[in-house]
């Protein structure tokens, strides 16, 4: 059986055509996985892992229940410390997500590749006024575990901003201290205080 042959220009040209296709689509490839990278690499982070994390946020929390007026508060702390061996991957990838306090208040982080908190996040599911006090104590340790100057400004500060989220839902209240991004808005799952650096 014999098979027709396509004239020699012919031919060069199609060769040509399915090189540079070929060109074309090894570029995109490459291009799209530079622009991951660098994606990634322009991520902002906390700068600290959810070890560090907790460890931060634990130490605070003795100083935000004494200027609560708590009484025994180095006592009560150990109500809302992070347990470094509860902290566990959540249900996606690069999340954790614990429990702390009698009211089981959440503590979520989001993570990039290498495992440095991206943000923090303390999720208020329950009415109630001793899951609001937990929720407040536990909003100001994950502030004060990046936030180093005038720590007495913050409760006040976090208590305005969800005053105003919870009267103006579906807007998302922000606040910049020290280069971190505060922020409160409702959330389908409830109210959210979140730390993250500013962009």
């Amino acid at each position: 059986m014999h098979f027709p042959t396509l004239p020699r220009p012919t031919a060069r040209l199609w060769i040509c055509v399915l090189t540079l296709c070929g060109l074309m689509l090894a570029g995109c490839d490459r291009s799209v996985d530079r622009e991951l990278a660098e994606h990634e690499a322009a991520q902002t982070t906390l700068g600290v892992t959810p070890k560090e994390f907790s460890q931060r946020f634990n130490r605070q929390l003795p100083a935000i229940l004494t200027d609560l007026q708590v009484s025994d508060a180095d006592h009560m702390a150990r109500l809302y410390q992070l347990d470094d061996s509860r902290l566990h991957p959540g249900k996606y990838e690069y999340v954790l997500e614990t429990t702390v306090g009698p009211s089981q208040t959440t503590i979520l982080g989001t993570l990039n590749k290498k495992g440095e908190l991206r943000a923090v996040g303390i999720l208020l599911t329950e009415r109630g006024s001793a899951a609001r006090d937990e929720f407040l104590i536990c909003a100001e340790g994950a502030a004060r575990s990046f936030i180093t100057a005038a720590p007495e400004k913050l409760m006040p500060l976090i208590n305005r901003m969800t005053g105003v989220a919870l009267n103006n839902p579906g807007q998302r209240m922000t606040e910049v201290v020290e280069r971190q991004l505060l922020s409160v808005e409702i959330v389908p799952q409830g109210l959210l205080f979140q730390v993250q650096p500013q962009q």
